[in-house]
């Protein structure tokens, strides 16, 4: 009985931890509320939600093999991923959803980096980033209705360099995240070239 009692009090204390860091990530200046998607009836969904717990276990795995990779997410606070197959049960209600969380984007301040609207019924994206400094993010969220008839929103929480978004843009592939990337770079010369011409008009 006392081992019992012993195990449910650890189990119960490490269930509280983790709902404290989950709670606390939720408070950091790059996380967005999405609520619930709604899947379609016999559509894909997807949906990833990884807590800081996590996260650290997660840097800790890639730190020897992947140590980009690992650097990145060490500084990660929540990540949220969701794939939804749309039909016409819950294109209009996740159509809604996603331009209803661009709209609260920009409302709170984010800058939209990338916007994509392609014709014919092509990709449509938007990134929008929550800039912390010249180089530095507390937060990124991807919307995306593509050409195939899904969904994606990604919200990714914690303190992420342009070096890092940079490196691993390059390393995966991953071209949205390359033009993020140029973007922020682009905004801290152009901030810099603004104060050193301030200055000289001094």
């Amino acid at each position: 009985m006392k081992n019992v009692l012993r195990s449910s009090l650890v189990a119960a204390t490490f269930s509280l931890a983790l709902i404290g860091a989950a709670r606390a990530a939720d408070t950091e200046p790059g996380f967005v509320d999405i609520g619930q998607l709604v899947p379609s009836s016999k559509g894909e969904f997807v949906e990833v939600n990884l807590s800081p717990a996590m996260l650290k276990f997660a840097a800790k795995l890639a730190a020897h093999h992947e140590p980009d990779a690992a650097e990145l997410v060490a500084n990660l606070k929540r990540i949220r991923v969701n794939v939804v197959g749309l039909d016409d049960t819950n294109r209009a209600g996740t159509l809604e959803k996603i331009d209803s969380i661009r709209q609260k984007l920009n409302a709170q301040g984010w800058t939209k980096v990338v916007t994509v609207r392609e014709k014919e019924g092509g990709d449509n994206v938007d990134i929008h980033v929550k800039q912390q400094s010249d180089d530095v993010i507390d937060g990124l969220v991807i919307t995306v209705i593509d050409h195939e008839g899904k969904a994606v929103v990604v919200n990714i929480v914690g303190n992420i360099s342009a070096d890092q978004i940079g490196k691993i843009a390059d390393k995966y592939d991953i071209e949205p995240l390359r033009k993020i990337h140029v973007k922020i770079d682009h905004h801290k010369h152009h901030d810099k070239d603004a104060n050193a011409k301030g200055d000289s008009e001094v």
